[in-house]
């Protein structure tokens, strides 16, 4: 309870508070009424308590770890894959004002285009050192409309797996 009140006091001041601060790694937004207004950078800024809006993010490169997915090949191997993507937000605007969560934007575009080139391709082809590049390249082109750069989309695991089913005999024989 105690922990809620601080957060609306600090949130309060904040809202008060006609400067704010951008920091070097950062870049902000501002909306005065709910309608975007500018793009801050670092340094010192002006706002209109209560009228204006300031959604800071982070504009230096940072990485996402993609979950693991079960893929088959074109030949019909059973395979796992897990990989990391290395970004950064390049327009602000873009990426605040048409993305709503950046994080899973970001995670579905990668995993669609490895699932996308990974049933395409046979087994000997995705361990080829050349895949990384395949998948960054087609993730770049992707994520680029939403304000995102994409330095590296790597695969760091892909390894063949055994598939399990399990039937139930309880079903009744029509």
């Amino acid at each position: 309870m105690l922990d809620k009140l601080i957060d609306f006091i600090l949130n309060t001041i904040e809202d008060i508070n006609p400067i704010f601060f951008v920091k070097e790694y950062q870049e902000a937004v501002v909306l005065r009424g709910g309608k975007f207004l500018k793009v801050e950078t670092k340094g010192p800024h002006l706002k209109i308590p209560f009228v204006d809006e300031v959604i800071k993010y982070h504009t230096v490169w940072t990485t996402l770890t993609l979950p693991a997915q079960s893929l088959v090949t074109l030949d019909g191997t059973n395979v796992v894959v897990k990989g990391m993507v290395k970004y950064r937000v390049t327009d602000i605007k873009t990426f605040v004002l048409e993305v709503y969560d950046s994080t899973d934007a970001i995670s579905d575009i990668c995993q669609a285009t490895i699932k996308n080139i990974i049933m395409c391709k046979p087994w000997r082809e995705c361990i080829d050192l050349e895949i990384d590049n395949i998948i960054s390249k087609k993730s770049r082109v992707e994520l680029k409309r939403w304000g995102i750069e994409i330095s590296q989309v790597t695969l760091t695991d892909i390894a063949p797996i055994r598939t399990i089913r399990l039937i139930n005999e309880n079903v009744p024989n029509n």
